[in-house]
This record gives structure tokens, sequence and C-alpha cells, in this order.
């Protein structure tokens, strides 16, 4: 796939190593995200440093690219939201208008998130 405007690749030199799905973005409620120590220690396993060096470079890459990130989000935030995007775009598409009404909803207290 070639990076578009619901898509971005994550090189560490000529090799890739994690894509961004923007067509995916959900909101995150704050009180909901953990910190997460992405230095190895000696008493990480090998698969875990591993883990921990990608994730340090996908967020180097992240940092680096935080304003052209912003700027593609909110694109394609845009086109979705207003009706402008393609067909093919908006089937690939989150509903986002709909997921931040969930998200109101579920902050407000709703409780049709645990219906059976």
């Amino acid at each position: 796939m070639k990076n578009d405007v619901d898509f971005m690749k994550i090189f560490d030199g000529e090799k890739l190593i994690a894509v961004l799905n923007f067509n995916q973005m959900i909101q995150v409620r704050p009180d909901v995200i953990q910190p997460f120590n992405m230095r190895p220690s000696n008493s990480d396993d090998e698969r875990t440093k591993h883990y921990k060096k990608i994730t340090s470079k996908q967020l180097s890459f992240c940092q680096k690219n935080q304003d052209a990130i912003v700027r593609k989000a909110n694109r394609l935030y845009g086109l979705i939201t207003s009706g402008k995007g393609s067909y093919d775009l908006r089937k690939r598409c989150c509903d986002f208008s709909r997921l931040e009404s969930a998200l109101a909803r579920y902050k407000k207290g709703d409780s049709f998130f645990y219906r059976e």
C-alpha cells in the first residue's frame, strides 16, 4: 500500500516497521491510558527487548512527524464527517461521529454499553 490520506508507513532506514491506519483512529479517554516503559532492562527476555526497541523507534518517528500526522488525521476526519470523502474512503473508515457520540454517552454514564 502507498501512503494516502488514511495511511502512513513508518520506516527505520529502509525497513518498514509499522503503519498508521488513520481510518481506524478512535478517541481515547485519558483515564484509560497507561504508561509503558520502553527502556529495555536486564530482566527483559529477547522478545520484550526487541518489542521495546521497535516501539521506541515508532514513537520517535511519531514525535518527529507529529505535525504531519495531526494534519493528516484532521484532514481525514474532516473528509469523513463532512461526507466529502469518496465512497471507498468512507467505506474504509470508522464512523467518527458515531464513535464520538458513543464516547459522550459513555462519559455521561448511559448504560447502553452493558446491554446483553
